[in-house]
């Protein structure tokens, strides 16, 4: 009896409205964070070369095989007969993988500026 008496004195339109307006403030906190995760990683110097090597180290040791592609500069596994941002076969545009991770790192590869 004080189970049924639990439930039925529970505010479920109450409960339904605060999770709905969490869900929109998630959405919107979403947003915001993914219009200027940009803007302020371009605002902080060695932001992004400190990403890179932190990404590099987690990341631990790529296989020897890996592959670069020369027009997009990423990093493709050995078994990846194409570079995985659609730029073309592993035949056309594949050079090796740089021995010296800081320079992946720095971006300093030959890579393009963004």
């Amino acid at each position: 009896m004080q189970a049924v008496d639990y439930i039925l004195g529970i505010d479920w339109l109450g409960g339904v409205a605060v999770a709905a307006v969490l869900v929109v403030v998630g959405l919107v906190l979403l947003r915001f964070l993914m219009a200027t995760t940009s803007e302020v990683g371009h605002m902080l110097p060695g932001a992004g070369n400190a990403a890179g090597k932190a990404l590099l180290d987690a990341r631990g040791e790529l296989p020897a095989d890996s592959w670069v592609c020369v027009n997009c500069r990423s990093v493709n596994t050995p078994h990846a007969s194409h570079c995985y941002r659609g730029c073309g076969s592993r035949d056309e545009l594949a050079e090796p993988l740089p021995v010296d991770r800081s320079i992946v790192a720095d971006g300093n590869n030959g890579g393009r500026i963004l």
